[in-house]
């Protein structure tokens, strides 16, 4: 379909939203960029420790976080937890549940097991301990890994709207996905009840913040996408 105007009239509606989608999209974003970061810290310093062979009790709590990869503890209790927690209606609720993704934490363990073990012995003997040898020496020379799984984390928490739909009261602190959800259910209750929005602008104005909603992730993608393309595989053979 060729179009027969441009025009921006939409997005500037969106944006002049301030209560509605500008406000949304600043949620999405602060929700990303909290969640992100803290899930990076705890999956390296877990991925970290269990690289370490003669950590003790390192099987066993390995198998239990290959466990709860097949296995949770339900929906009902989940909710129950984050409610005596008392992180109903906050920003916690959505990224302190998924914080530490057992898949993205085998992969940084993976590719911290690869890495040679005289560079932790070189560092040792200089004097380093773990958390210095970690931060000083692992983390600077796994660019690789790191972008790959932030963009695993990033991309999970920009596109979520389950969590935000189960533990969010408030209208004004919905991610952006939640609102553009609403809007296609919203559609889809007109059009099963036989209304006719025809002569309005909201088809174009749900398009405009769906393009929104996908741009950010667009404009990252291109440059992490050789290590989004290969996060799988990483660490996967070992020297």
């Amino acid at each position: 379909m060729i179009p027969k105007s441009f025009s921006l009239t939409e997005y500037k509606r969106a944006f002049g939203n301030i209560g509605g989608i500008a406000n949304a999209l600043f949620k999405t974003v602060q929700i990303t960029a909290l969640g992100t970061a803290l899930s990076m810290i705890l999956t390296s310093l877990g991925a970290y420790a269990l690289s370490k062979s003669d950590l003790p009790g390192r099987n066993i709590i390995f198998r239990f976080l290959i466990f709860t990869m097949f296995f949770s503890g339900g929906l009902v209790p989940f909710y129950v937890l984050v409610r005596n927690l008392n992180l109903i209606d906050t920003i916690w609720a959505l990224v302190l549940p998924t914080a530490v993704s057992t898949y993205n934490l085998i992969i940084m363990k993976n590719y911290f097991s690869s890495l040679p073990p005289s560079l932790e012995e070189a560092a040792k003997i200089d004097g380093y301990n773990d958390i210095q040898i970690l931060f000083k020496i692992i983390i600077p020379i796994s660019a690789p890994v790191f972008a790959a799984v932030s963009l695993f984390y990033g991309v999970a928490l920009w596109n979520d709207y389950f969590l935000a739909t189960l533990f969010i009261n408030s209208n004004d602190r919905f991610p952006l996905q939640v609102i553009l959800r609403q809007m296609i259910i919203q559609d889809m209750v007109t059009a099963e009840v036989g209304i006719s929005t025809t002569g309005s602008n909201m088809e174009q104005f749900k398009m405009a913040c769906i393009v929104i909603g996908m741009v950010p992730v667009l404009l990252i993608y291109p440059f992490v996408q050789k290590y989004f393309t290969k996060g799988i595989m990483l660490g996967a053979v070992k020297e």
